[in-house]
Formats: structure tokens, C-alpha cells, sequence
């Protein structure tokens, strides 16, 4: 489970605008995939990904001062293995200047650092109950950022998770899945994130009584809760995009990204 790629335009072409973060996001799209395609098409695939060489060691427990950390990268390099691209029609990710730099021309980035990926894969990673938190900057474009947590197999598509995502206008908390398939669990349309300020984001997944307990804030104000009483399991956090519209270009930059043990 290494770091997921740009999307190739084909296989989204198609997706309704709302399910890539408009003002009225619809539960589902039952159109073309955002990461998969349908049987009738031709198969998928990514944008490939160079990364440096990535360290596997299992993630441990650091504690700075009282918070714990499971994981964290301030993006000074790549050695945590997110990856660096250079597509000349789907964009690029490069570090520079202390930050992870997104020039994305997909329709959904979904992307994950190999390190934990990898140590998931092993089943020597545990990251249920997390809080996740990120520093961004959308420096153009219209689409939303995030971070997500719990990715796992779905049933009717390769990987689902829980994506909070924000642009300015729009919150939401969601559970999307990797053909496209979105469902709002709470959302807001009042949140106003101007173009190329820096924007905090924490997200926190935590089952409470066999349910999933979902909070959003933003810029350190509580912003959203969303319960799911079919949680998705054990997975590995991650950062987010989507493009909007479909396809038009979003300058991302990503300036830290922590996860930590929920409560933390």
C-alpha cells in the first residue's frame, strides 16, 4: 500500500462536480471512478512516483513534552516516501522550501506516506483511533484539501476512508471510496479559508461504543461532528485533494502533517 498517484483524467471525466466539493456534494456518484476504472474500460493506472529511499522501521511512539506522536514530517525531504512526480498532464509533487509542493491537474489526489503504508501492509501498524492534523496552503484554484484517516478495502472498491476536506466557502466531512462513491456526513458552507492563506486542519477518528466518532476543526475552531455506526477499521492517514472544477489547476502547498493517538 505505497502512495497513491494523481488520477488519469479518463477514468473522472465524468464525475459530477459535487462530488468533488462543490456547494451541494450528493451522497454518491454512480458515475465514472475516480481511481478505478469500470470493467468496460480500458484498465487504470497512476502516475508514476519516484521517492528516495524510504525507511521501514515500525513507526514508534515519541512523546514532545505531553502530546505523543505516532508520526510527523515538517516535508523537509522525501524521505518518508510521499513521492515526487513530474506528469506533464496530470502535475507534479516536489519539496521546496521546507513544504510538499502540489501543482495537481488530476481530478483526486489520495496520497500517503510509503513508510506507513508499508508497515500496514506488514500488520505492524496500528491507527484506528487518531487525531491528524496538517498546515496547508492553497495558493490557487477552486478545489478542496484535506487529510483522511482509516483507509481500508472496500467491498466495491479498492480502498474507502474518511476524508476532511476545506476550501473557502466549504467544510465537509465525508467517507469516499477510490470509485468516486462520496458520502457527506456533515458539512458547512459558511467557512471562510481565503486563496494563499495558511489554513490548520485537525481531524480526529475515534470509535466510541461500536461508532465512529468524527470531529473537524479548523484553524483551531471546532467546525464539524459526524457519527458513522458502520465505522471503517484500522488504516493509514493521509493528505487529500480534489480538483474543481474537474481537471482545473490547484497549487497546493503542504507544510507539516502530524498524527497522533486520539485524546493526544
Amino acid at each position: 500500500m505505497s502512495a497513491r498517484g494523481f488520477v488519469l483524467p479518463i477514468l473522472v471525466g465524468v464525475i459530477g462536480a459535487t462530488s468533488c466539493g462543490s456547494d451541494e456534494p450528493r451522497a454518491a456518484s454512480t458515475t465514472a471512478p475516480a481511481t478505478t476504472a469500470p470493467a468496460t474500460t480500458a484498465p487504470v493506472t497512476t502516475v508514476p512516483v519516484t521517492t528516495a529511499p524510504v525507511t521501514t522501521a515500525p513507526v514508534t511512539v515519541e512523546t514532545t513534552g505531553s502530546a505523543s506522536v505516532l508520526f510527523d514530517d515538517s516535508f523537509d525531504d522525501d524521505a518518508n516516501g510521499w513521492g515526487i512526480v513530474d506528469d506533464p498532464d496530470y502535475g507534479s509533487t516536489a519539496y521546496s522550501g521546507g513544504d510538499y509542493v502540489w501543482d495537481f491537474r488530476g481530478s483526486v489526489a489520495h496520497w500517503l506516506p510509503a513508510v506507513l503504508g508499508e508497515q500496514y501492509d506488514r500488520g505492524e501498524l496500528e491507527m484506528r483511533d487518531v487525531s491528524v492534523h496538517a498546515e496547508v496552503t492553497i495558493d490557487d484554484g477552486g478545489g478542496v484539501v484535506g487529510v483522511f484517516c482509516r483507509e481500508t478495502a472496500d467491498t466495491d472498491a479498492e480502498y474507502q476512508w474518511y476524508e476532511f476536506v476545506v476550501r473557502d466557502g466549504f467544510a465537509a466531512i465525508r467517507r469516499a471510496d477510490s470509485e468516486g462513491n462520496i458520502e457527506v456526513l456533515a458539512d458547512n458552507k459558511e467557512t471562510a479559508l481565503p486563496i494563499g492563506q495558511p489554513i490548520t486542519l485537525d481531524a480526529t477518528c475515534v470509535d466510541v461504543g461500536g461508532v465512529a466518532q468524527l470531529d473537524f476543526t479548523i484553524n483551531g475552531t471546532s467546525m464539524l461532528h459526524a457519527t458513522d455506526d458502520q465505522p471503517l477499521g484500522n488504516g493509514v492517514p493521509g493528505l487529500q485533494a480534489w480538483t474543481f472544477p474537474i481537471h482545473e489547476r490547484m497549487d497546493i502547498r503542504w507544510h507539516e502533517f502530524t498524527i497522533r493517538p486520539a485524546g493526544r
